[in-house]
């Protein structure tokens, strides 16, 4: 029996727009529309945390307790009365059908999958790991960094075994001495180290670690040496500027805030950063302006005057240099920082897998990287088999939250559901939920372009079936004047977003209709400018303090939630 007008549901679902609702709904429409009462078993929810899934299977259950309950009737229960109209079946019949699913959960508990990515994921490793080679009683690490930590330790504590890496660490920290910073190179290794974690940088890395460290060497060789071309053209005007005014009797202070001079100091002492051809300097150039004081003598005039032509020309040559190379110069010096650090990352790599050997323990954030590597090739029967089970329908909630490599490696089971149909000819779906407004773990590769490209109807489509993109547009949570806030706010700052994308989600995210809750209070308050760090923390908490006495009339105190950006704050 087919539910919905295309097996591949995509919803967009803002904050308080009845997601979770929305989720259970559809999946209790699958368990009810048929008399298998183990079709459960069939079917595969993953949510992002262990609080998700536990509320979902506990909604499930209290559901389908409340249509096992003989006075349940499509007037008292509104999910009950939907999901009758939606699949068009019998009260009765929903009844019955409610029984036998929740006795046939109850006694298989453990077929029930709700559960989170990473628990799939831990699952599909498990089941293979005779055929990848791991150690079938191995323990999951959830600490990764820690783990990394003690890699970096153990190979700095080796320091004297491997001549070149040896040499190549205390050049390193001689380096990072001579620029005034401290010698202790653990921590800029353990920093990037992390790369070895990050799934978006795993393909980069995997070519990384197989470079012997000569060619990073080398590399630096290279860059320094442009870097030095880069630099000498500077030097060059700075000193040519400066030797032409040093043929006056002229002082600095002659000059205008004494800008000019002062440019072509920073160009020989190579403080780039600290230049600006926007600023005052450029302006009065640019406006023909003069370039003395106005109380200067009529010497000091003739003087500026006499080299002006010649030292404007020395600010265009270093301008047109400036433009052309300065960002190449900023990003050698970027990678220069990182070259060593990125050379002995097969070395700290090399000491983390003997950890992980000896101790037999694998990271919980490297099962996505294995399954890509290792499974993605297999037959979709086989990886079935090995899990001992075949899912047919699939439901993913954060959606934006679900990394590029976790969804390639769902792709392949989805795609098998979608197309192929079972004994009774009926084919497989996929539900995916999410809202890109609500992304928050892209430090660990969610990426929420993958999910707004899902959510356009226009938009990515990696199975054949077609989609159907729906939009819950009400705000069932909030009061009327929290969503016309939010409306109007979101909306507004939207147009200062210089990525047409993100402008789009949100002025169409925040288009939310209101419920029957009418009221609210939304107040914004700025705090004096130009305070210091100490005297904000006191300000803020005196303002906190003076709207909570202002409004403890009209809420209760447990009605009160105080939100800051740090735990010292």
């Amino acid at each position: 029996m087919q539910i919905s007008e295309s097996p591949f549901q995509v919803y967009n679902a803002s904050a308080g727009s009845g997601k979770t609702f929305t989720l259970v709904k559809e999946y209790l429409k699958i368990l009810l529309q048929s008399n298998d009462k183990f079709l459960f078993q069939h079917i595969l929810a993953i949510t992002f945390t262990n609080k998700a899934a536990a509320e979902m299977k506990i909604r499930i259950i209290a559901s389908l307790r409340a249509f096992s309950n003989p006075e349940i009737t499509p007037t008292n229960n509104a999910l009950f009365a939907l999901i009758c109209t939606e699949l068009d079946v019998a009260p009765n019949q929903i009844h019955k059908r409610s029984q036998k699913i929740l006795k046939s959960i109850l006694n298989n508990y453990a077929a029930f999958n709700i559960t989170t990515i990473d628990s799939f994921t831990y699952k599909l490793i498990r089941s293979f790991a005779y055929d990848l080679g791991l150690s079938l009683n191995f323990e999951v690490e959830m600490d990764a960094i820690s783990l990394l930590n003690e890699a970096v330790d153990v190979l700095i504590s080796r320091i004297g075994e491997n001549k070149e890496r040896t040499k190549t660490l205390i050049d390193f920290s001689i380096a990072k001495a001579n620029e005034d910073k401290s010698w202790d190179i653990s921590l800029d290794l353990k920093e990037i180290a992390k790369l070895l974690l990050n799934e978006n940088d795993s393909t980069h890395i995997a070519k990384i670690t197989q470079r012997p460290i000569q060619d990073f060497i080398r590399l630096k060789k290279q860059l320094y040496r442009k870097q030095q071309e880069i630099e000498k053209q500077f030097i060059t005007i700075g000193k040519n500027a400066i030797e032409r005014i040093e043929t006056t009797s002229l002082n600095f202070k002659d000059f205008v805030y004494g800008d000019l001079p002062n440019h072509f100091k920073k160009l020989i002492t190579l403080q780039l950063d600290k230049i600006n051809f926007e600023g005052r300097l450029h302006k009065n150039i640019e406006n023909n302006h003069l370039q003395y004081t106005s109380k200067a003598t009529a010497q000091v005039k003739d003087e500026i005057d006499g080299i002006r032509d010649a030292l404007i020309t020395f600010y265009y040559e270093s301008k047109t240099i400036y433009d052309t190379h300065y960002p190449t110069y900023v990003l050698n010096n970027l990678i220069a920082k990182s070259i060593i650090p990125l050379a002995i990352l097969q070395a700290v790599n090399n000491v983390l897998t003997e950890i992980k050997e000896d101790n037999n323990i694998r990271l919980n954030s490297e099962f996505n990287q294995i399954i890509s590597k290792h499974l993605k090739e297999q037959p979709v029967a086989f990886i079935y088999e090995k899990l001992g089970e075949k899912f047919r329908h699939y439901f993913i909630d954060e959606m934006q939250d679900t990394s590029v490599m976790q969804w390639e490696n769902l792709i392949p089971l989805i795609d098998n559901a979608l197309e192929s149909e079972n004994a009774k000819g009926e084919k497989g779906s996929l539900l995916l939920v999410g809202d890109a407004k609500q992304a928050i773990y892209r430090w660990r590769g969610g990426k929420a372009e993958q999910f707004i490209r899902l959510s356009d109807t226009q938009g990515a489509n990696p199975f054949l079936i077609p989609k159907n993109v729906n939009q819950l547009d009400t705000n069932w949570r909030s009061y009327s004047e929290i969503i016309d806030f939010n409306n109007a706010f979101f909306q507004h700052i939207a147009k200062f977003l210089k990525n047409n994308t993100y402008q789009k989600i949100y002025k169409i995210g925040n288009q939310q209709k209101q419920n029957d809750k009418k009221g609210g209070f939304v107040q914004i308050s700025f705090v004096d400018e130009g305070l210091t760090a100490a005297d904000k923390y006191l300000v803020y908490a005196e303002k906190v303090l003076e709207i909570i006495k202002n409004i403890e009339n009209d809420f209760d105190k447990n009605e009160i939630c105080i939100l800051t950006r740090t735990r010292k704050q």
